[in-house]
């Protein structure tokens, strides 16, 4: 490990981690010349791979220019809003709201979901239904509507009293709304896969045709959280489209920038925007900042341009296999589960030991889990990953994990 770099660190006696001078593909590199393997793209965010100039080049180009008041349009945030509009987002998503990441970017969509219904005359609904487990961010509206135990710790009384439902349990899902009175509900914000506090937990069709129907029948407004599944992590352009599941506003952020930039979006079907006319929604103070949009709009040009979402569904189906291959009889593993470049295994012994143990063979995996999933770890590289550099990942994952489990 790199010395005297403690000084970044926040809290005294944080753990120290390598300083990182450069990537590649999917590797970081350290000062001191080791070559970490990414195997979780960071904290799920890298797509196109590390080392791409060209984004660099894109953000450089127009940063100039300086700060532009977020209402105005310039060339950079306009071509983003036409990328996403014309090859991303589903048919009659035409309206995009810049954030600076995906706590921004769900911590508005609480607002819209409010903003909604106060629009149409309905003061009394406030609530935001969530799914335990969950996660939406470190904001306190979006941990109060996330269930995430270990990050909500100790804040619990700064956080409004969502309702929860259980991530798997159509019935349940009905019988909290009817409990809640459907009057009183304004948004129910769901993971199309379970991210960190699941490690990817996958409901069942039937589930997502349920909370569909239900949103609907009482015009709730059904918020899709893509930072970690959307802009192709699970093989399509987001999550939601593997499932019976129709929002009526997409939360993105992580891969949208790619990892080079801090950017979110949020997106909404025309008839939510339309209920807003005349009404007003606050921005942020760098929501469209230029250099991130043109970062951004060069990351999905990229992905379009080398097919990666394609490729994330075909190399991810390998990557998979392998996992399942190599750990499907593990006695640490209880799980393996995703699609994609998304997979999450769920573990019988520490998470923590085993991010420490694949550190110190120069691997990096994201750690996971809360309530119902107490250890496991992610595994969710950069989209550009090769045949080889799997086997790599596998080899090292399983390495890390026999040197901490014991049975």
């Amino acid at each position: 490990m790199s010395s005297n770099t403690d000084r970044y660190a926040f809290l005294p006696g944080a753990a120290q981690y390598p300083t990182i001078v450069a990537g590649d593909g999917v590797f970081l590199i350290a000062d001191d010349g080791r070559r970490i393997l990414d195997a979780a793209g960071g904290a799920i965010v890298g797509n196109i791979g590390w080392g791409r100039t060209e984004v660099a080049a894109a953000a450089a180009a127009v940063m100039s220019m300086g700060y532009v008041v977020p209402l105005w349009p310039t060339p950079s945030r306009l071509a983003l809003r036409d990328e996403l509009v014309q090859h991303w987002l589903p048919e009659g998503f035409n309206h995009v709201f810049f954030t600076s990441g995906g706590s921004e970017s769900t911590d508005s969509a609480i607002r819209l979901a409010r903003a909604y219904q106060v629009a149409k005359g309905r003061d009394s609904r406030w609530k935001v239904l969530g799914r335990h487990p969950s996660y939406h961010g470190m904001t306190t509206g979006t941990m109060a509507v996330a269930s995430h135990s270990a990050r909500q710790k100790g804040y619990e009384p700064l956080l409004l009293p969502f309702p929860k439902v259980p991530w798997d349990d159509a019935e349940q899902v009905l019988k909290v709304i009817e409990q809640e009175d459907p009057a009183t509900i304004a948004g129910f914000i769901v993971e199309p896969i379970t991210g960190a506090a699941g490690a990817c937990l996958t409901a069942s069709d039937e589930y997502w045709q349920v909370v569909t129907d239900a949103c609907r029948e009482h015009d709730i407004l059904l918020i899709a959280d893509e930072v970690m599944t959307g802009y192709g992590r699970t093989g399509l352009n987001f999550g939601h489209q593997h499932f019976p599941l129709v929002p009526d506003v997409i939360v993105g952020g992580k891969g949208l920038g790619g990892g080079y930039v801090p950017l979110g979006a949020v997106a909404a079907r025309d008839e939510v925007v339309d209920t807003l006319r005349g009404s007003g929604f606050m921005y942020f103070t760098f929501t469209g900042n230029d250099g991130a949009c043109a970062a951004g709009a060069k990351v999905l040009e990229i992905m379009r341009r080398e097919h990666l979402v394609e490729r994330a569904a075909s190399t991810g189906a390998h990557l998979g296999q392998r996992l399942r291959d190599e750990f499907g009889q593990h006695p640490a593993v209880a799980d393996i589960r995703g699609r994609g470049m998304f997979y999450g295994l769920e573990l019988h012994c520490s998470r923590d030991a085993v991010v420490q143990a694949a550190m110190e063979r120069d691997m990096w995996v994201y750690p996971a889990g809360s309530g119902p999933v107490a250890d496991a770890v992610m595994v969710a590289p950069p989209f550009v990953i090769t045949d080889a550099e799997i086997e790599l990942l596998v080899a090292t994952l399983r390495a890390a994990i026999d040197a901490v489990y014991t049975g």
